[in-house]
């Protein structure tokens, strides 16, 4: 008969990792994105942002739901210094909605990010028009600076 150790082993392998992640060795085991901003900037060479596409649609399969369609917002970050985040704002005022999303961005980084503000229902008796005004923003700020990067004034249509 051979000997089976496999709670022996899973548990070695367990302290093994514990103390090799912990405080007295210190080697991180997972890299995690900053979710708070400091000062810094952001160089933003490129942004593609269809705000044509901002439009209020009934929900799927009969529901009694409409919804805010914000499209996603793709911004390329040619260099970050500090600790700044990405925002975008899309505000519908006569609505009393707004919808953001962020990225906080860290010293070195750069690419392409994409920022999803998704869907926001809409109870259908508080549409009153066909066309509401609304604002979009996309913004880089920290503790610093904030440099408006995009300010639109849009029409959103109910497309119902």
């Amino acid at each position: 008969m051979v000997p089976r150790y496999p709670p022996t082993v899973v548990a070695l392998f367990i302290l093994v990792t514990l103390v090799v992640t912990g405080p007295l060795v210190g080697v991180d085991a997972i890299r995690t994105q900053p979710t708070t901003i400091g000062d810094g900037t952001a160089a933003i060479s490129s942004i593609q942002l269809p705000t044509s596409e901002i439009r209020i649609t009934d929900g799927r399969f009969g529901t009694n739901v409409v919804y805010l369609r914000v499209p996603d917002a793709s911004v390329t970050v040619d260099s970050v210094t500090g600790r700044p985040r990405l925002l975008y704002q899309v505000a519908i005022p006569a609505l009393d909605i707004s919808r953001e999303d962020e990225q906080v961005l860290s010293k070195g980084q750069s690419g392409t990010y994409r920022l999803a503000p998704g869907d926001r229902a809409v109870t259908p008796s508080s549409l009153e028009r066909v066309v509401y005004k609304g604002t979009v923003l996309l913004r880089v700020q920290s503790f610093e600076t904030s440099e408006t990067i995009v300010a639109e004034n849009v029409t959103v249509q109910v497309k119902r």
